[in-house]
């Protein structure tokens, strides 16, 4: 009887069971650890990182889902090996065949760490996208470090055959960031149907890039500027463009880590509306300081300035006479067990980048003795913490929960008792990224600084739920959005002028709604693609239609959209078409699921703080928290399904109003313009145009008419449609004459008697 077979998530080959590679590609199987996300080998029993017990299941590949058709903004990674054509000219086939399944094995596990998809193999050559199925609000900044490690470790494996070659083998990578439409996508099966111009300058990038370079695209450099060096080459000619092209060639990673630190460098605004929070730390701080341990938790959404009330706190203090550590959980190190703790230990110890082993264990020694804290039982845990070799803790016989126990009891002992020396100060940001391993050690921390000078900062979005009690030495800061006079300030400096056009202004609040972070980006977006100048004020100079969303603001709120369920995802995106708020009642009737899946998909919108409820189920309303986040997951959508969720809520509407199609007639005839009903959509806006003018409201009744007037002359020119133009245009002239629009009233009537001839040739 044949065996069980594992299929192989990147080339779908069956594999026999047990095995730790696929015999076809080379691709790594692995589990996912439950406990602190860890990837592991299939056929171990016990997490490395964490010391968790596996399940005792017969472990399996994991398999991603079925992800529709959406418009998305992705990072293409196109990686193509210099060499390769002497490699298959001087080696054995199957010696080519070893060799590179090794390289794309090494690979795969590269991109899968930055969470990205692989889309191929093409030869010698890998394609990977950042940002499906999930968005990152740090894709390029990802694809560009999977792309240094890949040739890092293509370098590395390269001398084992350069004698037989007689050169070296490295890779040359293209890296975009743009629009695509993904089609309909199924990674358990292998099926995409990516496409995008994103895609092929992806690929012309990676053809003009030399052996060992990274070249990447604008809209990347654009976004990974300040994390990465780059050098801007002159405009080059590609084939499929017709302006040449502008490519930056990577040079080297950069210190800075965080956006904020990226901010910092560009220049800072002055602090605006956060004085009394910073007052607050400050008081917390006196206490710690005095010998009462003190915790805060300052939580927000992205972009209202928690790293920056850290940064002025930081300044604040830096005269006192105190050890101040910070420790930042990236986005894509949630797999890594200890990881904000490793930057706690290398800052508190001076350890620095390119240290070796023998240089980190005399550091940490020296500073156990001056913290008189006892080396045998703490230094072997902090060096494996660090992955120093010969640490000595594999030969002390015990499991790997007792080993977990121990580094926590070190990592507590040399907290405590630094702060016996000095106050000491730790702040850890971004916990909504924080693993498993860390958590515990903070938790365990906590319980221990009532009487101690030790200051605990943390920072953390609202949708991570801490496993830690609130306690009366633990406080919660929540961040709120600017208020308008705070704005106004903001947007000031930011455009170094006290004379901004009120327009201008009003645009900038709508868009934002007063965060911090989404102000200074579209003002750099609008800077950037010239759409202000200043003159005497700064002011607009291209139509309002041409303001596009900043993709550093899309990505926030697509990572956000990207984490929900498929079903809830379908949700709100349903109630993206129905506009900034929506019914439980008609989001019912246009979703083809039960109550008690949609109840629970609207919960999960809410818990995730996209959308806010208003009134008492079921008479409910769902209203998008900010009105960028309906705008952001309506431009995600297929064109053809915004279509098909249009006509589907106009005639629902139109159903369940039957009897008062007044009441949402300037709706139904958004939702059938846009669906390209243009029949339905004339008889609404002709409708919506009464309304208008029954209540005084002329401007509004013009603008409805010349919506009825567009939409009718769209449709194929019959004589009942013909006869329509003539009355709607009358009408319209006749109430630009009530508001004094004598020439425009002039403009709109012409064209009657053209229409008129129409109509008697139809006849």
């Amino acid at each position: 009887m044949e065996g069980m077979k594992m299929k192989c998530p990147r080339c779908q080959s069956d594999n026999r069971e047990g095995v730790l590679f696929c015999e076809e590609c080379g691709a790594k199987f692995e589990v996912e650890c439950p406990s602190c996300k860890a990837k592991i080998p299939v056929g171990k029993k016990f997490c490395g990182e964490c010391g968790n017990l596996l399940s005792k299941k017969k472990a399996t590949v994991k398999q991603m889902p079925y992800i529709d058709s959406e418009r998305k903004n992705v990072t293409v990674l196109f990686s193509d090996m210099s060499g390769y054509t002497s490699l298959t000219e001087r080696l054995d086939p199957e010696e080519v065949k070893d060799f590179m399944s090794r390289i794309f094995g090494e690979i795969a596990q590269v991109i899968t760490k930055y969470e990205g998809f692989i889309e191929r193999f093409i030869g010698d050559a890998v394609m990977a996208i950042f940002g499906v199925p999930k968005t990152h609000e740090d894709d390029p900044i990802r694809a560009i470090k999977a792309a240094r490690e890949i040739h890092a470790l293509v370098e590395a494996l390269s001398p084992k055959i350069e004698e037989k070659l007689g050169q070296r083998v490295t890779m040359h990578s293209g890296i975009n960031t743009g629009l695509v439409v993904t089609g309909e996508v199924n990674l358990e099966k292998g099926t995409h149907g990516i496409t995008g111009d994103a895609i092929n300058l992806a690929s012309r990038l990676e053809g003009l890039a030399d052996s060992g370079e990274i070249l990447v695209g604008h809209e990347t450099y654009k976004q990974a500027e300040g994390y990465f060096i780059f050098e801007r080459l002159e405009p080059v000619k590609v084939k499929g463009k017709e302006e040449p092209i502008v490519a930056y060639r990577m040079i080297a990673p950069s210190t800075r880590r965080t956006r904020f630190e990226v901010s910092a460098q560009r220049g800072l605004t002055p602090l605006i509306g956060r004085k009394r929070e910073l007052e607050h730390l400050l008081e917390s701080f006196g206490r710690a300081k005095s010998g009462r341990g003190q915790a805060i938790s300052i939580v927000s959404e992205a972009g209202l300035g928690k790293s920056r009330l850290l940064y002025e706190f930081r300044k604040a203090v830096a005269k006192e006479d105190v050890t101040f550590l910070e420790g930042k959980c990236l986005s894509y190190g949630k797999g890594v067990a200890y990881h904000p703790l490793k930057d706690i230990l290398k800052s508190n110890f001076d350890i620095m980048e390119g240290d070796e082993d023998h240089k980190i264990t005399e550091k940490i020694r020296g500073n156990l003795n001056t913290l008189r804290v006892d080396e045998a039982s703490t230094l072997p845990y902090l060096l494996e913490l660090l992955s120093v070799d010969d640490n000595s803790v594999n030969k002390i016989p015990m499991s790997p929960e007792s080993k977990k126990n121990r580094i926590i009891e070190s990592l507590k002992r040399i907290t405590l008792k630094g702060a016996e020396i000095r106050p000491l100060i730790i702040a850890v940001e971004d916990l909504h990224w924080i693993d498993k391993s860390s958590e515990d050690v903070f938790k365990e921390i906590l319980d221990y600084i009532p009487e101690a000078p030790v200051f605990l900062l943390f920072t953390f979005r609202p949708e991570f739920v801490p496993p830690w009690d609130l306690k009366s030495y633990h406080a919660q800061m929540n961040l709120n959005r600017l208020s308008e006079q705070q704005a106004l300030e903001m947007v000031d400096c930011l455009l170094d002028s006290m004379d901004v056009d009120i327009d201008l202004k009003n645009l900038l609040f709508e868009k934002t709604e007063r965060i911090p972070l989404f102000l200074e980006e579209f003002i750099r977006s609008f800077i950037d693609l010239k759409l202000i100048e200043k003159k005497d004020k700064y002011y607009l100079v291209k139509n309002l239609k041409d303001v596009n969303i900043p993709s550093t603001i899309q990505d926030v709120i697509m990572a956000r959209v990207d984490s929900l369920s498929e079903g809830a995802k379908e949700v709100v995106q349903a109630g993206s078409v129905i506009g900034r708020e929506f019914s439980y009642e008609l989001i019912c009737k246009v979703m083809d699921y039960s109550e008690e899946a949609l109840v629970s998909y609207l919960s999960a919108l809410r818990d995730s703080e996209l959308v806010n409820e208003r009134g008492i189920f079921p008479q409910s309303t769902h209203i998008f928290k900010h009105a960028l986040t309906r705008d952001v997951v309506y431009n995600s959508i297929l064109n053809k399904r915004k279509k098909e969720l249009h006509k589907r809520i106009g005639l629902t509407l139109e159903e369940t109003h039957k009897d008062r199609l007044n009441e949402v007639c300037e709706g139904l005839a958004e939702h059938y313009e846009k669906c390209e009903d243009f029949q339905s959509a004339a008889t609404f806006f002709k409708m919506s145009g009464a309304k208008a003018t029954n209540s005084g409201a002329l401007t509004e009744s013009v603008d409805y008419a010349r919506k009825t007037v567009d939409c009718l002359e769209k449709l194929p020119k019959s004589e009942d449609v013909l006869k329509k133009i003539i009355d709607i245009r009358t009408i319209l002239g006749i109430r630009l004459m009530d508001l004094n629009y004598f020439h425009q009233s002039k403009e709109m009537v012409s064209p009657i008697i053209k229409t008129a001839d129409e109509m008697g040739r139809t006849r």
